[in-house]
Order: C-alpha cells, then sequence, then structure tokens
C-alpha cells in the first residue's frame, strides 16, 4: 500500500500527511479486513456539496435556488466524480473485490471514450 500511495500523491501533487486517511479513501466496502471510504465519504459529500453550493451562488447570481441546484447536482453526481477519477486515473488505485464494480468502471471509460 506504501506504493500506492506514493503513486496517488504523485499524480495528485499532494503529500498526505496521515497516509491511514488514504489508505481508507481507496478502499472500497468489498475489500475484506480494511476500514472503507464510506465514513470519509460522508463527510466528503457534505464539503463537495458546499463548496460547489458557494461557488455556483457566487458565480451565478442571476439564478434562481433551483437552476443552482440543478447545475449543483450535475457536477457532485456519482457518475460526474467516477468520471473525474477515471479521466485522471485515480481508478486504477482503488482497492476492491467487487466485479461489479471494475466491469461498472469500464463501463465509464468505454462512454468516456466515446465523448460521453
Amino acid at each position: 500500500m506504501a506504493e500506492t500511495a506514493r503513486a496517488v500523491e504523485r499524480l495528485l501533487n499532494h503529500s498526505f500527511e496521515n497516509k491511514k486517511l488514504l489508505e481508507e479513501a481507496l478502499t472500497h466496502s468489498s475489500y475484506a479486513d480494511s476500514v472503507s471510504y464510506e465514513r470519509l465519504e460522508f463527510v466528503g459529500d457534505a464539503a463537495l456539496g458546499l463548496a460547489v453550493s458557494n461557488y455556483v451562488f457566487l458565480a451565478y447570481p442571476e439564478l434562481d435556488p433551483g437552476r443552482l441546484s440543478l447545475i449543483r447536482a450535475a457536477n457532485i453526481s456519482t457518475e460526474k466524480l467516477a468520471r473525474v477519477a477515471i479521466r485522471h486515473g485515480l481508478y486504477r488505485f482503488a482497492r476492491h473485490n467487487a466485479a461489479a464494480l471494475h466491469e461498472k468502471g469500464k463501463g465509464v471509460c468505454s462512454s468516456s471514450a466515446a465523448g460521453g
């Protein structure tokens, strides 16, 4: 896992102080005997939602709350974030034991390559 952590740090151009949190962030619940990313995801979803909400609120002062919500939702959807992880190669470092997750990732890769 240490080599994986170094590779992710190089990819992100960021050094994580707590490598255990990075390991946890890369671990799916299907991976046996490890703490998964679910608790971090809970906090991360809220933080990302707040950051994107703040950005669209300030960037689009003329829009009503309904349209602001649509823009926020479009930018923090699971599929959108999966595409970002695939585009930047982060998916290669996810630890899991779920064939369905691997197949889903391949599907997103295919549709991303096709311009989807």
